[in-house]
């Protein structure tokens, strides 16, 4: 089992790797964060606003306004999309973010995918009909809003490599090449999916869903909660500040919508 993120620049590069690596094992699926987008509308994807694939491409964000509730139903739907794939085995996403969502998936092989500012303007240069100019304006202006995004949505630097496990040039390699050292890489015992870590994964993906239900549902939208799961056995504990009248209800409402969620067998509410 592999599980493999490649973080794009402005270029299709991460999409012909992805095809690449698939290829090389026949058992990875490839996905791209639209792909995740336009499947999380089984989870309220569109409830958000956010639903577009191109919004962050184009949307500066902003620490104070009224979207700020939906932006977090947007990670929470975005995870437990994400994570429907991540447990089923061998993935490889490509995407522009959604590494920093998996920091409590094991064995993560994350590779960022980049290159020169010159050899980017170019290849923009041939891929559109922008002049040199243009192109050096709109990957600046992209690189700005990812690092703005990843600052503001988790708290992390777009451009800190010990972010990754792996930076490749892709001015200096061929995407074959690149593919064939991200293949022996994600073959290393650091990042074979044992036992142990297959478990965390059906926990983490477990979590995801129960949370995704419940920034959903109308009675406990927007409730602050702490989950703990256990996917083998459909234990679920939940803490958290309940109101000071109507205790009883909220911890009901808490209780209803989780046991709608397949496979949760029990559910410990406590305030």
């Amino acid at each position: 089992m592999a599980i493999i993120t490649l973080t794009r620049g402005s270029l299709s590069a991460t999409y012909k790797l992805a095809e690449s690596l698939c290829k090389q094992n026949p058992e990875c699926t490839s996905v791209s964060r639209e792909e995740i987008i336009k499947y999380a509308a089984k989870y309220g994807m569109e409830e958000t606003g956010m639903s577009d694939t191109g919004y962050m491409e184009v949307q500066p964000p902003q620490f104070w306004d009224r979207q700020a509730a939906q932006r977090r139903q947007y990670l929470i739907y975005f995870k437990a999309s994400l994570m429907d794939f991540v447990v089923k085995d061998n993935i490889v996403y490509h995407g522009h973010l959604a590494q920093f969502q998996l920091s409590d998936v094991p064995k993560i092989l994350r590779v960022r995918v980049d290159a020169s500012l010159d050899f980017r303007v170019q290849a923009l240069m041939k891929e559109s009909n922008y002049t040199q100019s243009e192109a050096s304006k709109h990957i600046s202006e992209i690189d700005s809003r990812r690092k703005n995004w990843a600052k503001f949505l988790y708290n992390v630097d777009f451009n800190d490599t010990l972010n990754y496990d792996m930076v490749l040039n892709m001015g200096k390699m061929s995407v074959d090449t690149m593919a064939d050292i991200i293949f022996r890489a994600a073959r290393s015992q650091e990042y074979t999916v044992d036992e142990e870590a297959k478990k965390t994964i059906r926990d983490v993906h477990f979590k995801s869903i129960i949370l995704a239900h419940l920034a959903r549902a109308t009675r406990t939208r927007g409730m602050e909660l702490m989950i703990e799961c256990e996917s083998d056995t459909g234990k679920v504990k939940v803490r958290g500040l309940g109101p000071i009248v109507g205790s009883d209800t909220w911890e009901n409402d808490i209780r209803e919508v989780i046991k709608s969620v397949e496979g949760v067998e029990e559910v410990d509410v406590c305030c």
